[in-house]
């Protein structure tokens, strides 16, 4: 197994090198960090941005809410329901 791992990264190396070069010189890489969170005009906003995923994100909080304080099983299996599938 050892004596293909090297011709495998050399490849995954050469490929790598020319998928960087293709790109377009006004085009950075993607880096991660407090800038990656930014959204910038050509990008779309993060999913906390939008309303409809603020809401759903806002409803989840409140029924694990709810779930870490019943204690009935029927109930919390109607909870967990209404988690996964909201109707």
């Amino acid at each position: 197994m050892n004596k293909y791992l090297l011709p495998a990264c050399a490849i995954a190396l050469a490929l790598s090198a020319t998928a960087r070069a293709e790109q377009p010189a006004g085009q950075a890489a993607p880096s991660l960090g407090k800038e990656a969170s930014r959204a910038t005009p050509g990008q779309p906003p993060q999913m906390s941005e939008i309303p409809t995923m603020k809401q759903q994100g806002e409803r989840m909080a409140v029924l694990m809410e709810q779930l870490s304080k019943e204690s009935d099983p029927e109930v919390r299996r109607k909870i967990m329901a209404e988690a996964m599938c909201p109707q």
